[in-house]
């Protein structure tokens, strides 16, 4: 039983780990997202980068950072 209550201890920390490097992710891409707009429309730069389609990468890691959340606060999906 000990080590049940462990390892799901340390399957919690993993899930903290890769919660607060994604929440890292979608500050970046908010930040690029805003920087990219301080160029006029048309600009080489600007034009270059909304091809990345940061709004697209952005709703995927937000929709992440949402699944972990809810792990750790239903940890057994209850």
């Amino acid at each position: 039983m000990e080590r049940e209550h462990q390892e799901a201890i340390a399957r919690q920390e993993v899930m903290a780990e890769e919660l607060r490097k994604a929440e890292l992710v979608r500050d970046r891409l908010e930040s690029l997202n805003q920087s990219v707009k301080a160029y006029p429309e048309g600009h080489n730069l600007r034009v270059l980068i909304e091809g990345l389609h940061l709004d697209e990468a952005l709703r995927a890691v937000e929709e992440y950072i949402r699944t972990l959340r809810e792990a750790l606060v239903h940890p057994r999906g209850t």
